[in-house]
C-alpha cells in the first residue's frame, strides 16, 4: 500500500472471488460480490507541492506531485489528529456457517480510509480446516495397530480454542483501462493502463491484532488511564502531577488540573515520534508502520475439533468491544460536557466572604492555656462567644476524649487577631481545636455580615450556613497531676 510521504505500494487485492489459503496468520476471506485486483502507485507526499509555471510542460510525474500533496496531507492530519479506528458500520457477525463483515467505513494507522462497500464472507468451516492444516495437533492422530489382530481404540477428537483477530486493511485496485501512448520500438509496451484507482478494504483474519496505538503516556497516566510501570519516569512524573491536583480544594481543581494536563502533553508531544521499520531509509511520517496499520473489527473465538482429516467447528464468539471508534468532534465536545461535573465535582456556590483561619497563624502561649490564631475578614462585635471555638484533647494510653473547657475568647480591636483562653493546659497532648460556622452561636464575619467560612483555600460558605475549622496539634509532654499521661 501507499505510505505516507512515497509514492510506492505494494500488490494488493480487494477481495478476489475466492481464496483457496484461508489461514489466521494473513488469511484473505471471500468478498460476496468478488472482483480480482492489483496493486498500483498512490502518490500521497504532503510536504512537495507542485509550482505550475505558464507554458510549463505537464508529465506524469506532475499529476501525481498534484495529486500526492493534499492527499498526504489529509493523511497526515487523520492519521496524527484522529488516529485509527471505525467510523460507522463494518459489523462482524456470523449467519449459520459462515463469517461476515457488513460494509462500513473506517481510518487506518496511516491515515487512510478504509470503505467496504459490499458485504465480506468466508465460511467458518473452510477456515477452520485451513487452520488446522497449518496447526496439526501432535498427539491425536489414530495410532498404527501394528501386526496384532487386536485393533488399538483410537485418540479422541481434539478440541482446541482458536483465538483470531478480523481485521480491515486499506486496498487499492486500478481500473478502467485506456489506450496508452507507448514507444513503438519497446517490445514490451503496454497498449493500454488504467486509468482509476479504486480505493477499498480488505478483511483478513490473523492470530494476533497489531498493537493499539496509545500515545500521551503522562496525560494519560495522569487521567488514571494508564499504569505506571517499574522504571516509567515518565509516568511517575504524571502520578505525582496527579497528586498534586488531587491536594488542590474543589473550586480550583479544574484551573490545577488543565495546568497539568498542557505541561504533561507538550512533555509527551515533544517525546512522540513516528514509528520506523527496520531498514527504513527516508524518515517515517505516519503515526505506525504499514504492519501495523490495520484496524482492528472484533475478536474471534472458535472452538475448532480434528479427528483425522475432519475438522468440525463448535462454540463460535465474536467480541467487537476490542475495536476502537473514531468520534466526531461535535460528540466528543458534548461527552466532555456531559461528564464534566463528574469529573472535577458539582458546581460550587459563590463564597459568601465570611472570615476564615490562616492555619499557620496558629500559637500557644501561657504554658497552652492560651490559643491565638489570625482570621482573614474581621469579627463582628459580640459574636465570638465561648461556644463558638471547642477544643478536645485523645489520650494515646487510651483513655478516651477529655473536653477542654473554653473560659473565653478575646478578639483585637482590629477583629482579625482572635486569643482563646483555657481555664487549663488540654488534659492530653494529641488536641484537637474547632472553630465554629455552623451551629447555634457561629463566629461571625463583620463587612459582609455572615458566618465563619471555614480555613483558607476551604468549601465556600454562604450567608445563612458557615463551615467548621478543624484542626489538629500535638503539644509537648509535660507532667502535670491528674491533666496529662504518665
Amino acid at each position: 500500500m501507499t505510505a505516507l510521504g512515497t509514492g510506492s505500494t505494494t500488490p494488493c487485492g480487494c477481495g478476489g472471488a475466492s481464496a483457496p489459503d484461508l489461514p489466521t496468520d494473513g488469511s484473505r476471506g471471500t468478498v460476496c460480490d468478488p472482483g480480482p485486483c492489483s496493486g498500483d502507485e498512490l502518490a500521497a507526499n504532503p510536504f512537495l507541492a507542485l509550482r505550475v509555471a505558464f507554458g510549463m510542460l505537464l508529465g506524469e510525474d506532475d499529476f501525481r506531485v498534484l495529486m500526492g500533496n493534499p492527499r498526504g496531507k489529509q493523511m497526515l492530519h487523520n492519521a496524527w489528529l484522529h488516529g485509527p479506528g471505525v467510523v460507522w458500520g463494518l459489523g462482524v457477525k456470523r449467519e449459520g456457517g459462515e463469517l461476515r463483515v457488513v460494509p462500513g467505513l473506517a481510518v487506518d494507522g496511516l491515515g487512510r480510509e478504509l470503505s467496504l462497500d459490499t458485504s465480506w464472507c468466508v465460511s467458518l468451516a473452510d477456515w477452520a480446516a485451513a487452520w488446522a492444516a497449518r496447526h496439526p495437533e501432535p498427539g491425536h492422530a489414530p495410532p498404527d495397530p501394528g501386526p496384532s489382530s487386536e485393533q488399538t481404540p483410537p485418540c479422541p477428537p481434539a478440541s482446541r480454542i482458536v483465538e483470531a483477530w478480523v481485521l480491515a486493511e486499506f486496498a487499492a485496485c486500478p481500473d478502467r483501462p485506456v489506450p496508452a501512448l507507448a514507444d513503438p520500438c519497446d517490445v514490451t509496451r503496454r497498449h493500454d493502463d488504467f486509468s482509476r484507482i479504486v480505493e477499498t478494504a480488505r478483511i483478513t483474519i490473523r492470530s494476533e491484532a497489531p498493537a493499539p496505538w496509545r500515545p500521551y503516556h503522562r496525560v494519560r497516566v495522569l487521567l488514571g488511564l494508564d499504569e505506571v510501570r517499574p522504571g516509567d519516569r515518565a509516568g511517575e512524573e504524571a502520578r505525582c502531577a496527579a497528586a498534586e491536583v488531587a491536594r488542590v480544594p474543589a473550586p480550583r481543581r479544574a484551573p490545577a488540573l488543565l495546568d497539568a494536563f498542557r505541561r504533561l502533553a507538550a512533555l509527551d508531544a515533544t517525546e512522540q515520534a513516528p514509528e520506523r521499520a527496520e531498514g527504513d531509509a527516508c524518515p517515517p511520517r505516519a503515526p505506525v508502520t504499514e504492519d501495523h496499520a490495520a484496524v482492528v473489527l472484533a475478536r474471534l473465538t472458535v472452538e475448532v475439533t480434528q479427528y483425522e482429516e475432519c475438522v468440525r467447528i463448535g462454540e463460535v464468539t465474536l467480541d467487537a468491544g476490542v475495536r476502537t471508534a473514531v468520534l466526531p468532534t461535535t460528540t466528543v465536545q458534548e461527552l466532555l460536557c456531559g461528564l464534566a461535573p463528574g469529573l472535577v465535582g458539582a458546581p460550587a456556590a459563590p463564597d459568601a466572604g465570611g472570615p476564615r483561619l490562616v492555619p499557620d497563624s496558629l500559637a500557644w502561649s501561657r504554658e497552652h492555656t492560651v490559643l491565638s490564631f489570625d482570621v482573614t475578614v474581621p469579627l463582628a462585635q459580640g459574636s465570638a462567644e465561648p461556644q463558638g471555638v471547642e477544643i478536645s484533647s485523645l489520650s494515646d494510653a487510651g483513655r478516651g476524649w477529655a473536653d477542654d473547657e473554653v473560659a473565653g475568647i478575646r478578639v483585637s480591636a482590629d477583629g482579625y487577631r482572635v486569643k482563646v483562653d483555657l481555664d487549663q493546659r488540654p488534659a492530653y497532648e494529641t488536641v484537637r481545636i474547632r472553630v465554629r460556622g455552623t451551629g447555634s452561636k457561629p463566629l461571625y464575619g463583620k463587612d459582609p455580615l455572615v458566618p465563619f467560612a471555614g480555613v483558607v483555600d476551604g468549601p465556600p460558605g454562604t450567608a445563612d450556613e458557615g463551615n467548621d475549622a478543624i484542626i489538629t496539634v500535638r503539644l509537648p509532654r509535660v507532667s502535670a497531676t491528674g491533666r496529662t499521661e504518665e
